[in-house]
């Protein structure tokens, strides 16, 4: 869209064009005694340019070649030299600065061609023509000012195209802030509910199991899949609470530091440790004390990636009987000297958190699809900065050697570096030589 496709701006110069025409010419009239005097029909042939500028400039050729002629009858009639072309000119910026910028190049240089040729002409009839230099004069000062409006027109289109990438960058930002919303809430909302609704089935299917036999341990399921069920409500309000609270556009404005997602600190695994256990599993915690000043953002990844890792046991480990969780800090072994050439301090250079899920159940799977929910795992995990690990056990587990699950079983292990240190170059990665086992998709 070209600076004049608008009627107004159009409009605006024509009005200036015929009063430059009609008032410049009633003085050059004075200035050349040998002109024919001004009249009606030289007036409407000095505003046939303005009238074509603002009617006909989306039909160029025919604006151009309108205002050409009349501008040449008006010469070869006998009028006064001079400002007579000021509106074939000013037609010509139009049809310049106007519609498609290569049709409207091509059509305004061929007219001032044709525009040039009617003065000539003009001045081949006429006896009191001026000299030859003042006609080349008037026709640098037409390419000077065609030049200028190409220019003019060359840089509204560049302002045009900066212009509409802005806008589509920025309806790309805005469609994937929404993709990235959206996973971020099917993400929340599947870690809260597979990791619940999966000990209520376990527990429900003992309470069935159990309701003849001995109804009190029936009536204890029971009672734990009402608890659970709880505690579930309470975690799926807390994040539709991030999300309402988030998306409100008519409600109080939103603190920018707010959480972007519900964080549970690490005081909260014992629960998820006791909603796993039972139906035959046996659940051990470990927590190293270092956590304690882990930063809300992880101690939620940990809380996750535990809640995913347990839930993935009780849906796919058939057979397991025991589960490790270990969070562990681990300080590293970088040199002193190293970490002070990285510019942190030796104690903290290599500090790390590592989260390991560990069953002995019967290993890996490789016929399944990966669902929702390791993919939601390594997102979480990779999003501080870390690694996951997933595959089948190779080396003992730690623990007592009863709890030895040596080729057997499924580990999870997630790395991440803590806040402000230089995590070591990380080695882990998924197993090449045992198939990693991946969770149904729901």
């Amino acid at each position: 869209m070209g600076p004049l496709d608008r009627r107004r701006p159009r409009a605006f110069l024509a009005v200036v064009l015929a009063v430059v025409s009609v008032l410049g010419s009633a003085g050059a009239t004075h200035g050349q005694p040998g002109a024919r005097p001004l009249d009606l029909a030289a007036v409407a042939l000095l505003l046939v340019s303005p009238l074509a500028l603002v009617l006909l400039v989306p039909r160029p050729v025919v604006a151009v070649a309108v205002s050409v002629a009349a501008a040449g009858v008006f010469l070869v009639a006998g009028y006064a030299w001079g400002p007579v072309l000021a509106g074939p000119v000013g037609v010509l910026v139009g049809v310049l600065l106007s519609g498609p910028a290569e049709r409207g190049r091509r059509v305004a240089w061929g007219g001032a061609v044709l525009l040039a040729g009617a003065v000539v002409g003009a001045a081949a009839l006429r006896p009191d023509a001026p000299p030859r230099a003042t006609l080349l004069g008037g026709a640098a000062w037409t390419v000077v000012v065609l030049l200028v409006a190409g220019g003019i027109r060359d840089r509204s289109a560049r302002i045009a195209a900066a212009r509409e990438a802005e806008r589509v960058a920025r309806a790309e930002r805005e469609r994937t802030a929404v993709a990235d919303e959206r996973l971020r809430i099917a993400r929340e909302v599947h870690d809260v509910l597979a990791h619940s609704l999966s000990a209520i089935t376990v527990q429900a299917g003992v309470g069935l199991h159990l309701l003849d036999r001995d109804p009190d341990q029936a009536r204890s399921a029971l009672t734990a899949i009402r608890a659970t069920s709880t505690e579930a409500l309470d975690e799926v309000r807390a994040v539709l609470g991030v999300v309402r609270g988030e998306s409100r556009a008519d409600g109080p404005a939103i603190d920018d530091g707010a959480p972007l997602a519900p964080t549970w600190d690490l005081a909260a695994l014992p629960r998820l440790v006791r909603q796993a256990a039972g139906g035959g599993l046996t659940v051990a915690l470990a927590v190293d004390p270092a956590t304690a000043g882990l930063p809300d953002r992880l101690a939620g990844v940990v809380y996750r990636v535990v809640q995913e890792a347990l839930t993935n046991v009780r849906r796919h480990a058939l057979g397991a009987t025991h589960v490790d969780v270990r969070v562990d800090v681990d300080a590293g072994s970088r040199s002193g000297s190293d970490a002070r050439a990285a510019g942190v301090d030796g104690d903290r250079a290599s500090r790390s958190v590592t989260v390991t899920v560990t069953d002995d159940g019967p290993g890996t799977r490789s016929d399944a699809e990966p669902g929702y929910g390791l993919r939601g795992m390594r997102e979480r995990v990779e999003s501080v900065g870390g690694t996951l690990t997933t595959g089948s056990v190779a080396e003992p587990t730690h623990g007592p050697p009863e709890n030895d699950t040596a080729g057997r079983g499924f580990r999870v292990r997630a790395v991440f570096p803590w806040p402000g240190t230089t995590p070591r170059p990380s080695t882990t990665g998924r197993s090449d030589e045992e198939p990693p086992r991946h969770e149904e998709a729901p």
